[in-house]
């Protein structure tokens, strides 16, 4: 097919940097990226209530939660372990998903 030798890797990379998914969806594969997608977007919430959660018990009034973590790192206990861990994941799974859209295109290419 001629419109798949076309697609260009690194647009897939670079629309999946923009919006997680919509790389795969560009190199065709719409069923991954819609699911990459709908895990992103919840994966948000998941971040967000931990943040939100540390602010509301942990935080004293007119405290921000990066000031805290700055000065009581250690005593961040369970929450802290969440959040980090949230976050680790979070930058792993992006850098693997634009690392897929990229080999998506390449590999349809290389198919053709």
């Amino acid at each position: 097919m001629e419109g798949q030798k076309e697609k260009s890797p690194w647009l897939a990379a670079i629309l999946t940097l923009l919006v997680p998914g919509l790389g795969q969806a560009y190199a065709g594969r719409y069923d991954r990226g819609l699911v990459i997608l709908a895990v992103t977007v919840f994966y948000s919430f998941f971040i967000l209530q931990t943040f939100t959660l540390m602010e509301a018990h942990l935080l004293a009034e007119g405290e921000t939660l990066f000031t805290w973590a700055k000065e009581n790192f250690v005593r961040l206990g369970v929450s802290g372990l969440r959040m980090f861990s949230c976050v680790l994941l979070a930058m792993i799974l992006y850098v693997w998903v634009i690392v897929d859209a990229y080999r998506s295109v390449a590999e349809s290419r290389r198919g053709d």
